[in-house]
């Protein structure tokens, strides 16, 4: 059961190299200086107050000032001793523990693997539902002085998809971290960053204290003003100061990383763990996906007894509805050369280096690869490594479903369910993927602009109106636009090209260069968007005529449905648009932690965009007419049965606070309406054309008298692409002073900091050193 290890492997092939050791000792001196400044200011503050309280009631008599000042002191001494008694221990979800009594088998390949690995065993196993695998701690203070045992995740929806050979270099990969020393230092990194955190961040009593003070008369407020002051610039001084840490720390992780990785080569070779990389996407998806399903199924009052199947259905069909082969299935290896062979590609820009913790994956693959050792691959299922899989997926399905306050039954035909839930007519690869996570209405200000009068022969048009470059112009269009998103966030500066270099279609571009290429993109993608706009358009018409030969109500069922869709589509979009808007602003005005009176008027204004918005969807709910089969299919009895009865308000600067509070219900629940509407009218529309299509094709199919015909609201918004509410990219400079958003920002914010800190230290100098 055990899979076969890759023999000749270089002895040093899991060594830390140059640059681990360089960020650990980085981390390390980073770690004791913010330490060593923290408790010296923390033990500055507290014997200032202690003096100046002492000298105030001296034999002189009271001196006011001084007992202020000490009091003052000691208010700024116990907000940053009160932060060390925050710290939070590491805790689990829904996992629960396993053990060798319950399940032998499993722990008998872990402690091989730890052997072979030179890894001290797992202190505990977890099993979870998570696509994932990942060392985890009990952390306390204590930490900062003896080691944390350290305990291993399983994620079954992982294990779910791997072979036996990509699930022993996984764990291999946990056994690397579980080895490492320079664990430790994350965890101290990991107990400062909690208080850290705490200090910057948690606004207690003691905050609440002095704002009040601050809002007091006059002649107190000062004293509030200044502790308020004096509180700001520590949290900004240290929260610089701490951020240099996480970023060496982040960098010794990324190291951590490749080093974790090069322990799973030498015990499976090069090629297991980056198959597992591989289908860890396709996982993820699907279990999403299921999980989904497996809610929804709930309602029927029928569920799985084992959920892990329908992830696997829906990863099948999934491949089979992107036409792609290798989706979840790890990629075919090349007879020669297998060391060049690269599963994964650079991207033109990834997120900002500096934030990542975690390599990318074709640079995990070339760590992987730049010494190739070659294994033997054991395709087998990662579910023989447990004892009785079968009890225990079912065991695990029962907790999931625990969480629902209901009766159900196990249903032993819901993977049937599961083929029928895919047997969408929008899914038929006779479509070439024109309906698959795009919404052709949404380029027509008029569902009257999908029609046109140049079609010379309605059979002859049907016969080709899906040919095979349909595909190929859909995924040219799909790689435009990935291409245009990534050049906008270079320039924006929310990703950072791999290696300071914008590469793009084999030229080097410069960063004032980009404008005018995205300009280019953009008018690429509009080219290819007219030109499947005029394909849709094709689509309409040519099934128009056909049901217009036809008669018996087919032309207003067709010329409804699509009213319908197009209503659904661009008021759903619109309701987004507005949401996106008002998260965009929220962001913006709380970046610095204080909204401003200006900045509140900006929230309310936003807010007021989705109250209009949705105002306009329960103005018109009752004139919106679907037809029998649609309100069947939505299990509805008119279309306004699906929202509550409208009385959500405007927003307010004197309800602000609670209308954010239940804003997303009323934004959720008109989407998810719409979301149903949108998919279910695509559906009909599909059908309706496609018995059309067969009646032409065939004059003796019976086809019957269609529906009558569904109308959408008289008014309704009308959201092109393009024509979207208009986002802030950037905070202004007073917010990025506030937040150090950027190098100058940053530095200016730490200098005004520290001159105040400094200032303070000299004006209690006296005391401390009386």
């Amino acid at each position: 059961m055990y899979p076969a290890s890759p023999m000749n492997v270089p002895p040093d092939l899991g060594a830390p190299n140059p640059a681990h050791k360089r960020n650990l000792w980085l981390t390390v001196l980073g770690l004791i200086l913010f330490i060593l400044v923290y408790l010296a200011l923390s033990g500055w503050f507290a014997w200032a107050s202690y003096s100046l309280i002492r000298f105030g009631f001296s034999d002189r008599g009271t001196e006011l000032y001084s007992l202020i000042a000490g009091v003052g002191s000691g208010l700024v001494a116990l907000f940053m001793i009160k932060a060390l008694f925050f710290v939070k221990k590491g805790n689990m979800g829904d996992e629960f523990e396993i053990t060798p009594e319950s399940q032998p088998q499993l722990f008998h390949f872990l402690y091989k693997l730890a052997e072979e690995t030179g890894a001290p065993k797992p202190h505990r196993v977890f099993l979870s539902a998570q696509v994932n695998a990942c060392v985890f701690y009990d952390l306390s203070v204590l930490n900062f002085f003896f080691p944390s045992k350290k305990n291993l995740e399983i994620g079954l929806a992982l294990v779910n998809v791997l072979s036996i050979s990509e699930l022993k270099a996984v764990l291999a990969h946990e056994f690397g971290h579980f080895a490492q020393r320079s664990m430790a230092v994350g965890n101290w990194v990991y107990i400062a960053q909690q208080v850290a955190a705490h200090l910057i961040g948690k606004r207690d009593a003691l905050d609440k204290f002095l704002a009040s003070l601050s809002r007091f008369d006059i002649r107190v407020a000062w004293i509030g003003w200044v502790l308020r002051l004096v509180i700001w610039s520590l949290r900004s001084a240290l929260e610089s100061f701490f951020n240099l840490i996480v970023l060496a720390q982040r960098a010794l992780s990324r190291e951590m990383e490749f080093q974790a990785d090069l322990v799973a080569v030498s015990v499976t070779g090069s090629d297991a763990l980056i198959h597992a990389l591989h289908k860890l996407q396709a996982a993820d998806e699907a279990w999403e996906t299921t999980q989904g399903f497996l809610f929804d199924h709930i309602r029927t009052g029928k569920v799985a007894k084992d959920i892990f199947p329908i992830h696997s259905k829906v990863i099948d069909q999934s491949r089979r509805i992107w036409n792609n082969p290798r989706y979840g299935h790890a990629p075919e290896l090349p007879t020669e050369n297998p060391e060049n062979h690269r599963v994964f590609n650079s991207e033109i820009a990834q997120p900002p280096r500096m934030w990542a913790t975690h390599p990318y994956n074709h640079e995990r693959e070339a760590n992987a690869k730049k010494r190739y050792v070659p294994g033997t691959l054991d395709d087998r299922s990662s579910w023989l490594v447990f004892d009785d899989a079968e009890s225990l997926r079912e065991k695990f399905t029962d907790r999931i479903l625990s969480k629902f306050q209901t009766e159900f039954e196990h249903d032993p035909e819901i993977l049937v369910s599961v083929e029928k839930f895919y047997a969408k007519e929008y899914l038929n690869s006779r479509y070439k993927g024109s309906y698959l996570g795009r919404s052709f209405t949404r380029y027509a200000s008029s569902p009257e602009e999908f029609y046109e009068t140049g079609i010379d022969s309605v059979p002859e048009t049907l016969k080709t109106v899906y040919p095979q470059s349909l595909s190929e112009r859909l995924e040219k269009l799909r790689f435009l636009e990935k291409e245009k998103n990534l050049l906008s966030a270079l320039r924006d500066g929310f990703y950072s090209p791999p290696d300071g270099i914008i590469r793009f279609r084999g030229t080097e571009l410069k960063k004032k260069e980009l404008p005018a290429v995205i300009e280019d993109l953009e008018k690429e993608c509009k080219t290819e968007r007219k030109s499947l706009f005029e394909h849709d358009r094709l689509c309409r018409t040519a099934h128009l005529r056909a049901a217009e030969q036809i008669g018996s109500g087919w032309p207003e069922y067709l010329r409804g449905l699509l009213e319908i869709l197009h209503y659904a589509d661009h008021t759903q979009a619109d309701l987004e648009d507005s949401r996106g808007l008002l998260n965009n602003v929220y962001t913006i005005v709380t970046a610095d932690r204080h909204v401003s009176g200006r900045e509140l008027k900006r929230l309310v204004s936003a807010g007021n965009q989705v109250y209009d918005a949705l105002a306009v969807i329960h103005k018109h709910k009752k004139s919106v007419i679907l037809d029998s089969e649609l309100l069947s299919r939505l299990e509805l009895q008119e279309w306004s049965a699906a929202f509550s009865e409208f009385g959500f308000t405007k927003a307010t600067e004197d309800n602000m606070q609670q209308w954010l509070e239940v804003v997303d219900s009323w934004i959720d629940e008109a989407i998810g309406a719409f979301y149903a509407l949108q998919r279910e009218s695509l559906e009909l529309l599909l059908a309706a054309e496609a018995k059309v299509g067969e009646k032409i094709r065939d004059p003796k199919f019976a086809i019957g008298t269609a529906p009558s015909p569904s109308k959408a609201a008289p008014e309704y918004p009308r959201l092109v692409p393009g024509k979207e509410r208009k986002l802030q990219t950037k905070l202004d400079f007073w917010d990025r002073f506030q937040t150090a958003d950027g190098l100058l920002p940053g530095i200016l914010r730490f200098t005004a900091a520290a001159g105040i800190i400094g200032g303070a230290l000299y004006l209690t100098s006296f005391a401390v050193f009386r």
